[in-house]
């Protein structure tokens, strides 16, 4: 599966805020966003999560055009886990990535884990490497322990694109190697990871694929095997 990008553009208070941009986003494969600050990188993200929508232009999932499906239809495909994304009060490891698996559509009101659906969570934490810390409340955890229970909650919503906004801010150098090496893992297993980052070393070491964006325009879409820092507009910070 594949999402095509072509033409998308967004425009915020009579602003360009995204121009023209066209890229390819595939599954199997961990691509890097980067691009300065105010390049329009979230909100490439939350035009992909539906919940923004597109001034013109339009993106492609596997083919089909997203602007034919509701912002519920385009959601089944897209986890989005937002920059500064603070966890639910006092709610332990288990239950927070146990809410990937809530359908408020198919639930009742009083909503309990099968055991299949138990055995899918503790799979999750097993996979992010959290599973001694099921039991810890998330507000406990360190910073790479918090992203990587963040992790294990979008991979239970079991969608095929995970999208993650700047989660390695704050992390230090050990800490953000193992977490790319563990979405590298994550996206070779058959998801497509779409990750904005400003760790231009990481990317280049890890990353399957780079877009990068210049106030609001894709400059770059390939393989991470050139000067990224090259690619930003000068005077962009």
């Amino acid at each position: 599966m594949i999402v095509n990008l072509e033409a998308l553009s967004f425009i915020r208070n009579d602003k360009s805020v995204l121009s023209d941009v066209t890229a390819a986003i595939p599954d199997g494969a961990l691509t890097c966003l980067v691009g300065p600050n105010g390049a329009g990188k979230t909100t490439l993200l939350r035009l992909l999560a539906g919940e923004l929508k597109a001034a013109s232009g339009k993106f492609l999932i596997d083919g089909s055009d997203s602007s034919t499906l509701s912002q519920k239809e385009v959601a089944r495909y897209f986890s989005l886990i937002p920059q500064d994304v603070q966890p639910p009060p006092h709610f332990t490891v288990f239950e927070l990535v146990a809410l990937g698996k809530y359908e408020p559509d198919k639930r009742a009101l009083w909503w309990r884990l099968n055991e299949s659906e138990r055995d899918a969570v503790n799979s999750y934490l097993s996979r992010c490497r959290i599973e001694a810390l099921s039991q810890r409340r998330v507000e406990e955890l360190s910073g790479g322990e918090q992203q990587r229970a963040w992790l294990a909650f979008a991979l239970a919503q079991e969608k095929k694109f995970l999208l993650l906004d700047e989660t390695l801010d704050g992390l230090d150098i050990i800490a953000k190697q193992s977490f790319f090496r563990l979405l590298k893992e994550i996206a070779s297993g058959g998801k497509g990871v779409l990750l904005t980052t400003h760790d231009l070393d990481l990317v280049a070491q890890f990353a399957d694929r780079v877009i990068v964006l210049n106030s609001g325009k894709v400059s770059y879409d390939g393989s991470p095997g050139t000067n990224l820092q090259a690619l930003f507009a000068p005077n962009n910070g």
